[in-house]
């Protein structure tokens, strides 16, 4: 059997990519939120039952959920769950859809920008947390390199990026011809 192949656009397979890289990315935030709570919980047993709490336990699960927070962002850009003024979208979006997804397309915009700024910002605090060894945790008692933690916001923010300007070319489609949102 011969199957036919349909030929993708770049800005296709750029879609695609980046939509399974923040899928992915949002099953290990999900990960580390099942990590950070079994850490927690024996931090607590710890203490409890063995007088012993888990070291450097604050420090490591606020570093933990700022990286989760941020591994996820893409999804939830992607699937139009950020926060935004819905009420005021959609009753304009219902009004008129070229307004509608006019509207969304500077919203986009706008994230894009400030998302470009941050990788901007955050690629050489990552390269600085790397090359000058900054870490997390208790000095003395236990620590962990930061880069990671670093490297996961990083990661979420470029895709975050991509994900806003993919949805702002989709906008701009959209309200040049006057469509409906398919949000």
């Amino acid at each position: 059997m011969i199957r036919a192949t349909i030929a993708m656009s770049p800005l296709a397979i750029l879609t695609r990519a980046v939509s399974l890289l923040s899928l992915i990315f949002a099953i290990v935030g999900g990960a580390g939120i099942l990590a950070i709570m079994a850490m927690i919980n024996s931090d607590v047993i710890g203490r409890a039952a063995f007088a012993s709490p888990v070291p450097a336990t604050a420090e490591i699960v606020s570093a933990s959920i700022v990286a989760i927070v941020f591994l996820q962002l893409p999804l939830a850009i992607q699937s139009g769950r950020a926060i935004r003024s819905d009420m005021f979208i959609d009753r304009v979006h219902s009004r008129s859809p070229r307004a509608g997804n006019a509207l969304d397309f500077l919203h986009h915009l706008v994230g894009a920008a400030l998302f470009g700024i941050l990788v901007y910002y955050l690629w050489p605090e990552l390269m600085a947390t790397i090359t000058r060894h900054r870490t997390v945790g208790l000095h003395g008692i236990f620590v962990l390199p930061r880069w990671p933690f670093t490297l996961c916001v990083f990661i979420g923010v470029v895709l975050a990026t991509l994900q806003y300007i993919l949805l702002t070319m989709a906008h701009a489609q959209r309200a040049l011809r006057g469509e409906r949102a398919h949000e």
